[in-house]
């Protein structure tokens, strides 16, 4: 029985509240050390382990000048993920992932995401038709495809099928892209989960809903009216620190494919802050550079942006034709990588200096050597991110490409460090209003080298009882050492406290830092309005 529509007003509560912040820095304790059974009624969203606490204090990141004043003697340095030495970790070895498409075998178009307990993953297979497939794991390596019962694939429902184009009438439509969220207040029960793409039959971006993340039915209202108009590469995620919706969106600009923006309070309502590309190939770039998507995901006050760079020159005059774009990119690569990017708005962006891929492509003759995509969002495991990927072995508009599924990870906030070699080196950090002198540190230190800090005054005059030689340095590798100084406390605390940190390294990358005991009642990122200071 297919379940009724939605209704509008309580389509615009869904996932308008986000539960409960996140801890400011997350524990390890191996890959099951996560959140939410699989009956909660209300766990955290998929995104809040990342994104932190929806006002705050978040852990400084070292992606840009936020929380860094000035330094001498240091090299920032940005980190690619790394490769899992048992890759790929899930390939086509079903009936229905290996006959012989555009792309043949699985590949992360999709989600991954902790819940209930284990890793869940909804991924891409094309085979006369868009298929979403559904896979399960305990440690993010080693995953199982179960037999769902759902669709009926060359006479069987033995298959992990959830959404196909073999019976687009069991769940009312196709799916290209599977961005699937947790839905922490649905109004009923097969409302739980909320599965967003691109709807290759009806031709636009359409929504589902599943009581289980499993079995699946489109809202039909969204047939025939898109939630926006794009092109077929879409990518949602859930902004908690907004509470709203959110979706990059492929447009083109004048240097080829390029991504938009688009929110929405509710899911349902959508608005672009502009209806064309907000990023988009610069100068910077070579001139066979386009941007193909860009899964966005929230982290720690930042929107970090993974974007799938094709290596493809555009047409420059005239009207688009096929023939046109496919004599355009003639001797170009036409390879697929992915770079990093991150913004504080979703609409000024920023990519590391030199463009370096974030996960390489493989070498010639490797599987995963022609082009990579990757799943919306990164997966806490441990003290690690598991970024997904899917590899193909070929180039993009191959008649025919093997594809698969790998996975690269990155220890937790690894994204970029300040690093000091055998010279000590030093960072200030911008004013803190911290009440306890303790700060927390993700840090690697090397052979004779050390962290230690000394904290400052705003006019970076060092207050006496925390000077550098009065800290307790730290030597070794931790994503959350607390670091301390021999005197317990401030000595009489200023009503509004404001201090600085002086870190001082040798032979170790700083990744990131959280003071203390933060004033609550001061804003972590003051986000001004539009209209000025």
């Amino acid at each position: 029985m297919t379940p009724p529509a939605l209704p509008r007003r309580r389509f615009l509560q869904l996932m308008a509240t986000a539960a409960a912040s996140a801890p400011a820095w997350p524990r390890g304790g191996g890959a099951r050390a996560q959140p939410a059974a699989a009956d909660d009624p209300s766990p955290l969203p998929f995104e809040t382990a990342l994104a932190g606490p929806a006002r705050g204090p978040w852990r400084r990141l070292f992606l840009d000048a936020w929380a860094v004043e000035e330094q001498q003697g240091l090299t920032r340095v940005f980190h690619a993920a790394e490769k899992h030495p048992a890759n790929p970790v899930l390939k086509g070895d079903q009936p229905w992932e290996s006959v012989p498409a555009a792309i043949t075998g699985p590949y992360v178009y999709g989600t991954a995401a902790w819940d209930g307990g284990k890793l869940r993953l909804w991924y891409q297979i094309l085979n006369r038709g868009n298929h979403v497939g559904y896979a399960e794991s305990a440690d993010g390596i080693h995953w199982t495809k179960p037999a769902l019962g759902l669709i009926e694939f060359n006479g069987s429902k033995a298959n992990n099928l959830c959404v196909s184009a073999a019976q687009p009438e069991v769940t009312g439509g196709e799916c290209h892209n599977p961005g699937v969220l947790r839905c922490p207040e649905p109004a009923a029960p097969h409302q739980r989960y909320a599965l967003f793409g691109f709807d290759p039959r009806a031709g636009h971006a359409r929504v589902a809903f599943s009581p289980d993340g499993r079995r699946w039915k489109y809202v039909p209202e969204t047939e025939k009216k898109s939630l926006f108009s794009s092109s077929d590469v879409v990518n949602f995620f859930y902004d908690p620190g907004q509470k709203r919706y959110t979706a990059t969106w492929k447009t083109h600009s004048r240097r080829g494919r390029a991504v938009g923006i688009a929110w929405s309070p509710d899911g349902l309502a959508w608005t672009k802050p502009y209806d064309g590309p907000l990023f988009a190939a610069d100068d910077l770039d070579p001139d066979a550079t386009q941007i193909y998507g860009m899964p966005v995901f929230p982290c720690q006050g930042l929107y970090i942006g993974l974007p799938w760079i094709y290596r493809a020159r555009y047409f420059k005059s005239g009207a688009y034709s096929v023939r046109k774009l496919h004599e355009a990119q003639e001797d170009s690569p036409r390879t697929l990588e992915v770079q990093l990017a991150w913004s504080w708005d979703l609409i000024n962006w920023t990519r590391a200096p030199g463009r370096p891929q974030f996960i390489p492509l493989g070498a010639p003759g490797q599987w995963d050597r022609g082009m990579i995509v990757t799943a919306r969002a990164p997966v806490p495991v441990g003290d690690r991110l598991h970024f997904y990927y899917g590899g193909c072995d070929g180039l993009h508009d191959d008649p025919r490409v093997n594809a698969a599924i790998g996975l690269a990870t990155l220890r937790l906030d690894g994204f970029c460090s300040f690093r000091a070699g055998d010279t000590e080196g030093w960072l200030i950090s911008r004013r803190e209003p911290f009440r306890r002198p303790a700060v927390t540190l993700n840090a690697r230190v090397g052979t004779n080298g050390c962290v230690a800090a000394e904290i400052l005054d705003r006019h970076n005059r060092v207050l006496p009882g925390f000077a550098k030689a009065d800290c307790i340095p730290f030597e070794g590798d931790s994503v959350r050492h607390e670091l301390r100084w021999r005197t317990a406390a401030f000595a009489a605390a200023p009503e509004r406290p404001d201090y600085k940190i002086r870190f001082w390294l040798r032979n170790a990358d700083l990744f990131s830092y959280l003071p203390a005991d933060l004033d609550p009642a001061q804003p972590d990122a003051d986000r001004r309005p539009a209209t000025g200071p």
